[in-house]
């Protein structure tokens, strides 16, 4: 029986940390501390109005660094760091409530507070990856970026936050080729610095900063090259809990290594939206050079607490699964998450010392290190690269259903099939497969194909079968921690199939689970070395066959049927990487299992905790005039800001505050100048004010993820200067 269906808008899951059957090795734990006894100094240059940054608004070069506490001869790779979206000023401790943005405009805070130092909060990764040689720089976008008002193009002000890196990595430069640096770091910087081993690492706005930068510095005609006085080579960029599309450029990660951490219970960037870089260099077959790129989502992380600094939690809890963070300030172990694959990420591919074993940490063939494991489950999304030269492409699902992207006709057998969008998560040019079953037999299967019945094609250059799967929120697959499994083929050109290669020894399938605004549907990875198919002859092969002979009944996404070569090696290291209490991280597949059942039933329940959420008092306050001088011919230039108020105040976000009125959405806003949260304004242009309908109802919300909530109606009669 074959049977395809309609095209879907469905959603998909990213599902297991450690798989059920036993792995050849485990990927070897990075987070440790090196053997270089380290220090850290800051320096802050004075606040200027510096137009390479922000045209017309004072901003600052402030950073922490991180560093051996004695340097020896030679140069230093470099480690960049950049926090999110945050206020400016606290008060009280325990934690310290940060409620004001006065630092932002006017450099100083109100008597009782103190500024929020967002940078600071990153030590537990700096501090180690200061140890094994590395100087890291832990930037402060505190004056007149965080918390400010966006700009037309730029409404998180992330082109602004890639510039304030490449600004530092100017002044760096300079100090590297001719000496001066500030006496407050403690250290003279002059022929220190490897600007040809840099990495990044972003945290919420941070993480679109990064690649801002990144993308900024690569730019045909860029100044930036001519700017800094050594020329840089982009090793690796990690982005935590990042934020997408609040620029006007779509920015992507090509050309370098790159991963993204998801934390499941993300209460303030709660879409995940960093999955989409990710889906979209997918589909990058130009990228040159061919680099690999990983996801990870963190089951029980919420946002604010991967930044110590961060010291309320911005979510309400987590959904089929137990929060990492309590009500209390921090979580050691959800940095704990972070540390673990930062630390692998840059010592894996940063600085002529870096080991690109610590890379396997990110590809579903190795066990995940067993002290990561015990933790929490960490679900994997990985490839090579969508460079043709790394691999060929059997079937993305951008076809009609019932073909393949190779422009074969596909086969199915007592299954549901249809070819669709993945969902509300993945980016929208995310392709996959919605397949169902309700009975369990070798007879019941999925196959997609290269060509008809008779012919193949050649896949002997090739190493691994890559495939991107989760679970459909439905009633039909087993309850969480419950796992689905099904097992994968390769059929020649008569129709013979290989050894059946369970999905279960390269993910674990459950959920999905999520976080306050709903679940989480997120493909995950798995690269199966085609030795695992047998004495299977591939110089034929006509396609690859899912077959649901295990899990009674089930509802599944299939997405990014490849076959490729990795760039991640197969050999182990070839000296044991020790933990810093002296444990051997080749520790067995058995142990690592038990660790991700423990954790997993640990984790089967919500836990509540304080939200940073919508004000419930927030309303419409009144409509101001902006003047922006005179232009020639058109006299004054007025446009209107629509002002809100909350006694409670409007809590600084990764996230932009989007509001609805009449048919559109405005997003670039600011706090006024006074430093108080307790208004937020938008900004919106003389014509389009003119065109709001008096009366309009004013809906809130932060991002597109969550539902606006109404803060009244447009009375434009309330106007004031």
């Amino acid at each position: 029986m074959t049977r395809f269906g309609r095209s879907f808008c469905g959603f998909v899951f990213l599902a297991s940390a450690a798989p059920a059957a036993a792995l050849a090795q485990v990927a070897p734990d990075a987070n440790s501390v090196g053997p270089q006894t380290i220090t850290s100094s800051e320096y802050k240059l004075p606040a200027t109005i510096d137009a390479d940054i922000l045209p017309g608004r004072t901003t600052e070069l402030w950073a922490r660094v991180y560093r051996p506490r004695t340097l020896g001869a030679g140069t230093y790779p470099l480690i960049v760091i950049l926090h999110g979206n945050h206020a400016t000023c606290g008060r009280g401790a325990n934690p310290r409530i940060d409620d004001r943005v006065d630092y932002t405009t006017s450099g100083t805070c109100p008597t009782g507070y103190v500024v929020a130092p967002n940078h600071a909060g990153y030590s537990y990764v700096a501090d180690k990856l200061a140890s094994w040689g590395y100087i890291v720089v832990s930037i402060n976008a505190n004056r007149g970026i965080n918390a400010a008002a966006g700009v037309s193009g730029d409404s998180g002000l992330n082109l602004a936050r890639g510039r304030l890196i490449l600004k530092h990595l100017q002044k760096l430069s300079e100090w590297h080729k001719n000496g001066g640096t500030p006496s407050s770091i403690g250290v003279d910087l002059k022929g220190r610095i490897d600007f040809s081993q840099v990495g990044l690492i972003g945290h919420s706005r941070g993480g679109e900063g990064i690649r801002a930068a990144y993308n900024q510095y690569r730019d045909t005609a860029s100044p930036w090259p001519a700017k800094i006085l050594a020329p840089i080579s982009f090793r690796a960029l990690f982005e935590i809990g990042p934020v997408d599309g609040q620029t006007s450029r779509v920015l992507n990660a090509d050309g370098v290594t790159w991963s993204v951490l998801l934390p499941m219970c993300d209460g303030d960037v709660s879409n995940l939206q960093g999955i989409k870089p990710f889906d979209r260099m997918m589909r990058s077959s130009s990228e040159m050079p061919a680099r690999q790129k990983s996801a990870l989502a963190v089951w029980g992380a919420n946002h604010n607490f991967y930044n110590t600094e961060w010291q309320r939690s911005d979510s309400s809890g987590c959904q089929g699964h137990t929060a990492l963070f309590p009500s209390t300030m921090g979580s050691p172990q959800q940095r704990d998450t972070a540390a673990h694959t930062v630390l692998a990420l840059m010592r894996g591919n940063v600085g002529t010392a870096a080991d690109s074993g610590y890379n396997k940490l990110f590809v579903s063939r190795y066990a995940l290190p067993s002290k990561l494991a015990a933790i929490t489950p960490v679900e994997r999304s990985f490839q090579d690269s969508a460079n043709p030269a790394i691999g060929i492409v059997l079937d993305d699902f951008d076809k009609p259903t019932g073909t393949s992207t190779a422009g074969a006709a596909n086969d199915a057998s007592g299954v549901m099939v249809s070819h669709g969008v993945v969902g509300s998560r993945h980016e929208s040019g995310q392709r996959g497969a919605a397949i169902s079953w309700t009975s369990a037999s070798t007879s019941t299967y999925f196959q997609s194909n290269f060509t008809a019945a008779g012919s193949g094609r050649d896949v002997s250059p090739y190493a691994y079968l890559n495939l991107r799967v989760a679970r459909q929120s439905s009633a039909s697959n087993p309850a969480t921690p419950n796992p689905t499994n099904f097992k994968v083929q390769l059929v020649d050109s008569t129709g013979a199939t290989s050894t059946a290669v369970p999905i279960a020894n390269y993910m674990r399938l459950t959920g999905p689970v999520g976080g306050p605004v709903g679940l989480h549907i997120l493909l995950q990875s798995a690269q199966i070395p085609l030795s695992s198919f047998g004495t299977f002859a591939r110089t034929r092969v006509r396609g690859v066959r899912l077959v649901f002979d295990d899990t009674k009944q089930g509802a599944i996404f299939v997405a990014n049927l490849r076959f490729s070569n990795s760039q991640v090696p197969m050999a182990p290291l070839v000296a044991s990487v020790m933990t810093t209490d002296g444990d051997d991280e080749g520790s067995s597949q058995a142990a690592s299992d038990q660790a991700y059942e423990a954790s997993s039933a640990a984790r089967s329940t919500g836990t509540e905790s304080a939200v940073v959420a919508l004000p419930s008092d927030a309303r419409f306050a009144a409509v101001r005039r902006v003047r922006r001088g005179a232009s020639p011919g058109r006299g004054e230039i007025t446009d209107f800001e629509i002002e809100l108020a909350s006694r409670d105040g409007f809590p600084v976000r990764n996230e932009l505050p989007i509001l609805r009125v009449g048919g559109r959405e405005l997003s670039i806003s600011r706090y006024p100048e006074n430093g108080d949260t307790q208004s937020l304004l938008f900004l919106v242009d003389s014509e389009t004010f003119r065109a709001l309908p008096d009366g309009a109802e004013l809906q809130l919300g932060y991002g597109e993820a969550a539902t606006p909530s109404s803060v009244g109606r447009l009375n434009k009669s309330l106007l004031r200067d």
